[in-house]
């Protein structure tokens, strides 16, 4: 239902021309207290010409709520030489709205002296100035302060901010965004979902149901000719009924549903959370009624749903049919079977759909059959069997175009995903958006793209991902091709690895060779340039921004030496610093607020040092000394709002403080530790002794233990969600498992890139690649090589990705994934 908020990015696209922006917050003192929707212009040229040869742009701006807009900000058309600046729409109203631009560029006007209908008027008002300008019938105004120019539709709003100019009321939530947001992206927006009812009912209509979908959204806008993405975060007020209260709480999982239906679907809906009780909870809290079939649904994780020929199919994914199959041969009233599988008739009274009315609106289904652990039902026989009939030939929404047009845009997992054709997003939006948007999008000649909306749960935010984009012939996917390849005189020491290039975005590779020089090479291959260090780097090369102005260096450490070098290889005073005895172990750098008020902790032996981004001391960090030796870099990991600093340390404890070095978590025991990195996995801090036992460790200290019978030279890596084991020639992701030929294997290693999971595992005895995606399927064409994948990355921002591979005569080759 309301997870269709694709319908506020069409409010965000009709904007023809914008404005500016300044780093200090006091430009938020001169939003207007009532605005329900900014935009936050970077810039205002580039924004302006996507906008114009924007195909969705084009076919969207003709018709209501863009119109409306459009007709409102006109005046915005006459200004010239804008760089970036804030728009502002606020009603104060059920019937008006206005617009408020702010900037700190001077407004001019384009051809003034050549406008033939024109006049100014200077009106003073509280020891203000305020121009009156009218241009033919448009009529706007305009004042200056604090060095701002401000502009706006309605003169009443900038008497407002006349008298207020002392006073600092600014919304939370808008501060925030201002704060945090992506400058790198033409135009942000920030919507006041929960408090813009009158600006929402005046552009979608009274019947809109976004009102209650959350309480405020912030998003970034990128523009292609036939594509828009918007990329953000939502949240909800638990104060209040909002619709994505009912995943709070819960876990976004891979939404494999897609599977199971056929093709030519018109939409797809998906509803994902690891605990269904979880959910059932959010409900009553959210004031729907608990029903005694709550439990019955317990095993569920993810529900589909899909319209196919005006008639829509459900799909309940478990870990656990058992009781629900029990349930249902209680209800059905008849069975039949079809292409080796059985369809039951359901009783008209079943109850069985009440607890997920919420997500699927008032809903009944008289057949069902089960596929797999997924429960399948339809109203009719024949939509049923059809269904059938497609997946065993193969033929489901998972492989058509549409779909795999938004899956490369979108992640893997979600607590809500839609993709749909236009068909189906005009029934989206009429059933449960506004009947005003569905008419827009009905008159709208998009046949031809896919749409796609994208919410995943995140401890009580919600990462948000929109999607409108022309149907494509989609490439064979997964298959590599070569990139690139860089020679060197010698071998390399370590292992190369992409960087960003802060100029453009894209990525780099930087590495050492044995003689100790390192070289940063372009996406190119181009060599950049060489510096020669004293000694070997140690693991992993850190990207900081030291002096917060957008401009990364380089951090990492050698035998004896902690350095940080610029984009250009000078090294940056005075982080050039040597410990005498050498035999430090590799960097760590931590940012626990994500501000760039960095943490530098270098470990030598038992010693801890711990620096700021001033190249000082830490002095209020207390663990100056461990216990042991510290194997291994220090890992920090945040759970909610707190922060966990973790050390492995060579007598075997395990050490887990906070900021300031105090204990956070005891861990009593010890632990003969394997190779293997520490991950949090499930909230859980995650690894594997070297007798091939799996541990987790959660907050409290509590310790489970999982004999998974592995050898000793097993691999083990893990994110949040996805847990990967190597052992012998059996490579686990998640609960699938892939057995491959015999042979000595490397340990697993998860890439994340661009919203996707990639596994890799070498076997070095028979000099053999394999990398698989998330869902254990193999990518297929992949060259051979006598080394593993050592870095995986998306260099020139294509949604292609590359991989680094070091061979065995002083090469390093790149390959391009398609």
């Amino acid at each position: 239902m309301r997870h269709t908020l694709l319908s506020i990015l069409i409010l965000f696209l009709c904007i023809t021309c914008t404005s500016k922006i300044k780093t200090e917050n006091y430009i938020l003192n001169l939003v207007p207290n009532n605005v329900a929707l900014v935009f936050k212009i970077n810039d205002f040229e580039t924004l302006k010409d996507e906008l114009s040869s924007n195909n969705i742009v084009e076919k969207l701006e003709t018709f209501n709520p863009l119109a409306k807009i459009k007709s409102t900000i006109q005046p915005l058309n006459y200004l010239t030489d804008q760089k970036n600046g804030l728009l502002a729409f606020s009603a104060t109203d059920s019937l008006n709205f206005d617009f408020t631009y702010i900037t700190n560029d001077s407004l001019s006007f384009i051809n003034w002296d050549n406008l033939s209908k024109k006049s100014i008027e200077t009106l003073s008002y509280n020891s203000s100035n305020i121009t009156k300008y009218q241009i033919e019938d448009l009529l706007f105004f305009s004042t200056y302060i604090e060095n701002y120019s401000v502009v706006s539709s309605s003169q009443t709003l900038l008497k407002n901010l006349i008298d207020s100019n002392d006073q600092e009321n600014i919304n939370p939530s808008l501060h925030s965004f201002y704060s945090i947001s992506n400058s790198e992206k033409i135009l942000n927006i920030w919507l006041d979902i929960e408090n813009g009812a009158f600006l929402l009912n005046q552009l979608f209509s009274k019947d809109q149901s976004i009102s209650n979908f959350a309480s405020w959204i912030s998003l970034d806008l990128t523009l292609k000719d036939s594509e828009i993405v918007l990329n953000g975060v939502t949240k909800p007020n638990t104060k209040k009924h909002h619709f994505l209260n009912l995943f709070n709480g819960t876990n976004p999982i891979p939404n494999n549903t897609s599977s199971l239906l056929p093709s030519d679907i018109t939409y797809y809906k998906s509803f994902g959370f690891n605990e269904f009780k979880i959910y059932s909870n959010n409900k009553t809290i959210n004031n729907y009624k608990a029903t005694t079939l709550d439990s019955l649904l317990n095993t569920v994780e993810e529900i589909g749903i899909a319209e196919i020929e005006n008639e829509k199919i459900l799909l309940l994914r478990t870990y656990g049919t058992a009781t629900l199959l029990d349930y249902i041969n209680e209800e059905k009233v008849a069975t039949e079977e079809y292409n080796g599988n059985e369809i039951w008739e359901l009783n008209s009274t079943s109850k069985i759909f009440k607890p997920i009315e919420p997500l699927i609106g008032e809903s009944t289904f008289n057949y069902s059959s089960v596929i797999e652990n997924t429960l399948v039902f339809s109203k009719t026989k024949s939509t049923l069997q059809l269904l059938l009939t497609k997946y065993k030939a193969g033929d489901t929404f998972n492989t058509s175009n549409l779909f795999r047009n938004a899956e490369n845009k979108l992640t893997s997992s979600s607590s809500i995903l839609t993709v749909s054709n236009l068909k189906g997003t005009t029934a989206i939006l009429n059933e449960s958006v506004s009947k005003t948007l569905s008419v827009t999008f009905e008159k709208s000649k998009l046949s031809d793209y896919v749409f796609g909306s994208q919410l995943i749960a995140d401890d009580g935010f919600y990462h948000a991902n929109f999607l409108i984009k022309k149907i494509t012939q989609e490439s064979e996917s997964n298959t590599v091709s070569s990139a690139f390849e860089v020679q060197f005189n010698t071998d390399l020491a370590v292992l190369p690895q992409f960087v960003t290039n802060h100029n453009n975005r894209r990525k780099e590779i930087i590495v050492q060779d044995q003689e100790n020089i390192l070289y940063l090479i372009s996406n190119s291959g181009k060599i950049l340039w060489k510096k020669q260090l004293e000694g070997t780097i140690q693991g992993k090369v850190h990207q900081v921004d030291l002096f917060k102005n957008s401009k990364l260096q380089f951090a990492f450490t050698t035998n004896n030496e902690f350095l940080i070098v610029d984009r250009n290889g000078k090294e940056v005073k005075p982080f050039t610093k040597k410990f005498t005895g050498g035999n430090l172990n590799p960097l760590s750098v931590f940012d626990y607020e994500g501000k760039k008020n960095y943490r530098f902790l270098v470990t030598q032996n038992e010693k801890v040092f711990m620096f700021n981004s001033k190249g000082e001391i830490v002095k209020g960090f207390k663990y100056d000394t461990a216990e042991a030796d510290i194997l291994e870099a220090p890992q920090h990991f945040r759970i909610g709002k707190k922060d966990y600093l973790i050390f492995k340390l060579k007598n075997g404890q395990l050490k887990i403080l906070n900021r300031v070095g105090n204990t956070r978590v005891t861990v009593k025991d010890k632990f003969s530790f394997s190779e293997n990195e520490i991950k949090l996995y499930q909230n859980k801090f995650t690894f594997t002794s070297s007798e091939g036992l799996l541990f987790q460790i959660d907050a409290k200290g509590n310790i489970t233990t999982s004999n998974l019978n592995m050898a000793k030279d097993h691999g083990m890596d893990a994110t949040s969600r996805t847990l990967v084991i190597m052992n012998d020639n059996v490579l686990r992701i998640r609960d699938k498992k892939i057995q491959l030929e015999l042979g000595v294997y490397s340990k697993p290693t998860i890439f994340y890139l661009n919203d996707k999971i990639y596994v890799s595992v070498t076997d070095i005895q028979n000099q053999k690649i394999y990398l698989f995606d998330s869902q254990a399927v193999s990518i297929p064409n992949f060259p051979v090589f006598g080394s593993s994948i050592i870095d995986m990355a998306d260099m020139d921002n294509d949604h292609k990705a590359e991989l680094v591979l070091k061979d065995q005569d002083n090469t390093l080759k790149v390959y391009k994934i398609n």
